[in-house]
């Protein structure tokens, strides 16, 4: 959420008309609108998601409040989310301090980023079926770290994944908000 609300932000600040979809209760509860995918019906999830974009069809850009982990074993929000909203452009967020989940699935262990992506891609895309998406840029939390791990940790998960990574609370979204104006 804190990713898309920092790059809706920027992009009003750049003129860029755009909209931002809250799915979870916190986002609607900031935004005053929005819909809470996780109290949706598995079934209506990916209609629920298409009828508050086709709502702002106006909109240039519109960013869309992600939702758990496909990693999680309890996340059931994120397919119906990429299957309702068909997006262009992902971008990836990531604790970074974190190498596996938190409890109560703290045996998972969180792969390679670059498996994460290629994960994120093939099902946004389900195999041809839907558009091409592509992730553009990494979002990462570094409120753990202190700074000079946090840039650590940009520096190589950049390296890494040769995509833009930024921490949009430390350091502003205009690294990735510029990833996506460019793909």
């Amino acid at each position: 959420m804190t990713t898309s609300l920092e790059l809706f932000k920027w992009a009003k600040e750049k003129k860029i008309k755009s909209s931002f979809i809250a799915t979870g209760q916190i986002g609607i509860t900031v935004t005053g609108k929005g819909i809470p995918l996780d109290a949706f019906k598995v079934d209506h999830a990916c209609g629920a998601v298409e009828h508050m974009i086709l709502q702002d069809s106006k909109s240039d850009w519109i960013f869309i409040e992600g939702q758990g982990s496909l990693l999680h074993p309890g996340s059931s929000a994120t397919l119906p989310l990429m299957r309702g909203s068909c997006p262009t452009h992902l971008i990836l967020c990531h604790r970074a301090d974190l190498k596996n989940l938190r409890p109560p699935v703290e045996h998972v262990k969180i792969p390679n980023l670059n498996e994460v992506i290629e994960l994120n891609e093939s099902l946004a895309k389900a195999c041809g079926t839907f558009p091409k998406v592509k992730v553009v840029g990494i979002s990462l939390n570094t409120v753990k770290l202190d700074s000079v791990s946090a840039q650590k940790s940009i520096d190589f998960w950049e390296s890494e994944t040769n995509l833009p990574v930024t921490d949009v609370v430390r350091f502003g979204a205009e690294k990735l908000g510029m990833a996506i104006k460019n793909n």
